[in-house]
């Protein structure tokens, strides 16, 4: 499954949920600014490992996790939080539309991906377990008691592992379970699956703070690099992504896909 596949079944489904302008183009141009879509890949390949087809409502469960990606994304950027305006080289939505169209963008990106995952339910069997599962991990005792520490936190360093691991790892781990929940895979492969998530995540946001010294010639104040510095770092990214591969080995998780993915995250092709 690859990036362009899943772009389209995103583009269907905006197409189709009924939003007027702007809102409709704003969504669209959220979209439109590049992205891996990670979380919905780890999320079908979750699924297959349970040997199961991808039907229309395993799709709509893959573009409701992206769609919460990017609701997360576009409020991240508000000038209330990181006040960023730019993301993957683009202006930021606020940028292109303004402070107010922003935040109704991530208001209706998060609407749409419950709407979206409720939808499968009315198919799926374990489809509104999934969904519980995945709100429960992305919601104030999660990705967004995520945003709320790092906003308020006074000390970001005694507090960047409870930030990095609710911000990223958690709605990794909500992607990844929903996939496991909708194909009934068992209790060992869903501990190993989740322990590979929570260090994979880790890796993953340390190694981006990485990059950020060569894309923006510094080190982010408010970042593990920053806390700790470069050596520190590299080695957490190395011991995180180890204790993930580990975790699929010790949960007879044979998928070549998650070992490179964990791999990539710590910048080695092998």
């Amino acid at each position: 499954m690859n990036r362009e596949v899943i772009q389209s079944w995103i583009d269907e489904a905006i197409d189709k949920a009924g939003f007027d302008e702007p809102l409709y183009s704003a969504v669209k141009y959220v979209f439109s600014c590049g992205g891996k879509r990670l979380r919905p890949i780890m999320f079908l390949h979750a699924y297959m490992l349970g040997g199961k087809q991808i039907s229309e409502e395993i799709k709509s469960f893959a573009v409701a996790i992206e769609c919460l990606h990017q609701y997360t994304l576009v409020h991240d950027d508000l000038p209330c939080m990181d006040n960023d305006d730019l993301r993957r080289g683009k202006p930021t939505c606020h940028k292109m539309f303004g402070e107010a169209n922003a935040l109704l963008v991530g208001d209706a990106l998060l609407n749409l991906a419950f709407t979206l995952m409720l939808k499968a339910a009315t198919v799926h069997p374990m489809a509104a377990k999934a969904a519980y599962e995945f709100s429960c991990l992305t919601g104030g005792a999660g990705v967004i008691g995520g945003q709320a520490n790092e906003l308020n936190t006074l000390d970001f360093r005694a507090n960047v592992e409870d930030i990095y691991s609710k911000k990223t790892s958690y709605l990794i781990w909500a992607s990844v379970l929903s996939g496991a929940v909708l194909a009934g895979l068992s209790q060992k492969q869903i501990n190993g699956l989740k322990e590979y998530c929570f260090n994979f995540g880790f890796a993953f946001q340390v190694y981006d703070d990485l990059m950020d010294i060569e894309e923006k010639g510094g080190v982010t104040e408010k970042s593990y690099v920053g806390c700790f510095g470069v050596e520190k770092a590299v080695e957490q990214v190395k011991e995180c992504t180890q204790k993930a591969i580990d975790a699929l080995v010790m949960s007879d998780i044979k998928d070549t896909f998650f070992i490179e993915l964990a791999l990539a995250a710590a910048g080695r092709k092998e």
